[in-house]
């Protein structure tokens, strides 16, 4: 068994938000912290979390993110910022505006539909306006799922839509399971609509880069690779310090300040299941019931490569909606074969015109229970969107077969289990981020204990920015109780 490791501080997880939460506290300008006072462990055999570009698996010689691509928000972005202002990302090299109107298709209709002329975006941006109004009025309403909310609109303005509109209106909106990573059945339509401060810049180059950046400046000693914590006891007694934390291999680390960036999937486990994390004490009841009133997405991502490019090049971006189905509530059942064609929304986007290249390349986002299927059953994705994305063909042009096909793998992850936060109907996700932001001491006793990640913040959240800036806000919280930087 390894010596134990005695440190000041401890990070538990390598994703962007514990390599942001390290580099603070080695790097920023009045830290006293060296290297040897710091150590990050991580589960896995990768560093990135839900990070992760594959420059492997493409027979077309492109880079794929299986997770985060996007910089949302990107006039508040603070990686975008610090990214230009480093000279590590170049906007007009590296990214891509992919918010051309977008080209919407229905199982219905031969060609695209006549979006403009039926003026279907804008009765889709009425419909996100009057759920804002509908809780707005009354903010203690009863929180109902998005496909209801959405009849509701209908029947009540029934009389100012056309019936190309009550047809296809609702049925736009589920592209936010495309953000969620969840059915509308599920998704909650109080915290439905997102207000974003900024277009959305695709990533071409890779997220990996903010990741190798961060590790650039840590020390690959400091960092523990293949090391799932399983036991946290927040009053230790002994070696001098406050925390012990355990892991699977027996390694035990005593520290003074501990970091938690595990995912909000993982924390809410039961300390029974063999991938959750024992505490002890056990977690306060304020902390276990915030974690129960939020639930976990699975948006995953499905790749097809072709031969041949036979959809529109000028295009950045197609949409194909789901069907109507009679009953809602089954869209969220789990699998246990290949769904019908049109039961979920396809969302592609254009590698060719992303890259102003031919690269005959399409990049699926997928929601649960699609995600675990397609991630279960590789071979299976491109019989189930084949159909769907045979609307896109144009000039008769032949749908080919692709020559390949790569999946993400997040709900095969035991140390991930899917995306980021989704909230379901009903979820309170502020009592989480109160409790797990630090506003009340991170929802411990001690508060030597912090907790970083995208569930942890309001800003950003479910995304890399909202991640990377709750890591360095845990680490200033330990600088200052340090007394090396005031505030």
């Amino acid at each position: 068994m390894s010596q134990p490791i005695e440190v000041d501080a401890c990070i538990v997880g390598g994703g962007v938000s514990g390599l942001k939460a390290f580099h603070t506290l080695l790097h920023h300008s009045q830290s006293k912290f060296n290297a040897e006072n710091l150590v990050l462990v991580e589960a896995q055999n990768r560093l990135g979390g839900r990070i992760h570009t594959d420059h492997k698996s493409s027979k077309l010689g492109l880079s794929y993110d299986l997770g985060a691509a996007w910089f949302h928000d990107s006039l508040t972005n603070v990686v975008l910022k610090e990214s230009i202002e480093d000279k590590s990302f170049n906007v007009s090299k590296d990214g891509y505006y992919d918010d051309k109107d977008i080209k919407v298709y229905a199982s219905d209709s031969e060609k695209p539909l006549e979006i403009n002329q039926a003026k279907l975006h804008r009765v889709a941006e009425d419909i996100e306006k009057f759920i804002e109004l509908y809780f707005f009025e009354e903010l203690d309403k009863e929180d109902i799922a998005l496909c209801e909310i959405v009849e509701i609109f209908k029947a009540k303005y029934d009389d100012r839509l056309t019936e190309d509109q009550k047809r296809y209106c609702g049925l736009m909106l589920r592209y936010l399971e495309l953000w969620y990573g969840i059915t509308w059945d599920k998704i909650s339509s109080k915290f439905a609509i997102m207000a974003h401060q900024g277009r959305n810049l695709y990533n071409k180059k890779g997220y990996d880069f903010v990741i190798n950046k961060l590790l650039s400046k840590i020390p690959s000693d400091r960092v523990l690779l293949d090391h799932a914590v399983t036991f946290i006891d927040r009053n230790n007694k002994g070696h001098g310090k406050r925390v012990l934390v355990e892991c699977a291999n027996g390694q035990q680390i005593f520290c003074n300040y501990l970091v938690v960036t595990v995912p909000q999937s993982i924390l809410a486990l039961s300390p029974d299941s063999s991938h959750g994390i024992t505490w002890t004490p056990p977690l306060p009841k304020n902390v276990c019931e915030a974690l129960s009133k939020i639930h976990f997405g699975a948006l995953g991502k499905v790749i097809f490569e072709f031969d041949a490019i036979w959809w529109s090049e000028s295009e950045d971006r197609f949409e194909i909606l789901a069907d109507q189905v009679p009953n809602n509530s089954s869209l969220s059942a789990p699998l246990k074969g290949p769904p019908e064609k049109f039961t979920f929304p396809t969302f592609a986007i254009n590698y060719s015109a992303m890259h102003g290249s031919s690269k005959a390349s399409l990049a699926l986002l997928t929601q649960s229970p699609l995600t675990e299927y397609v991630e279960s059953h590789p071979e299976k994705a491109w019989s189930y969107f084949k159909p769907m994305l045979s609307k896109l063909a144009i000039d008769n042009k032949h749908v080919s077969d692709p020559i390949n096909t790569i999946t993400s793998n997040w709900t095969n992850n035991p140390y991930i289990r899917g995306s980021y936060t989704a909230v379901h109907t009903g979820d309170d996700p502020l009592d989480l981020i109160t409790q797990l932001s630090g506003e009340h001491g991170c929802g411990l006793s001690e508060k030597n204990i912090r907790f970083a990640g995208e569930h942890t913040t309001i800003d950003g959240s479910g995304c890399v920015h909202g991640a990377y800036m709750s890591g360095e806000r845990e680490a200033l919280w330990v600088l200052k109780d340090t007394g090396a930087i005031s505030g």
